[in-house]
């Protein structure tokens, strides 16, 4: 049961790596536009963009 749990931590892991890896790699997906978060905030209220 142990391994089981450590194989899925470390899938988990590596997914996130690889996630990330390859977000970084898609800069054209933003065309000459900078990326957005999607959210408007003022002092500490924040709410969506559509």
């Amino acid at each position: 049961m142990k391994h089981r749990s450590l194989l899925q931590r470390f899938g988990a892991y590596l997914f996130g790596l690889v996630d990330t890896y390859w977000a970084m790699r898609r800069p054209w997906q933003y065309g000459i536009k900078q990326p957005q978060c999607g959210l408007r905030c003022d002092g500490d209220h924040c709410e969506p963009v559509d």
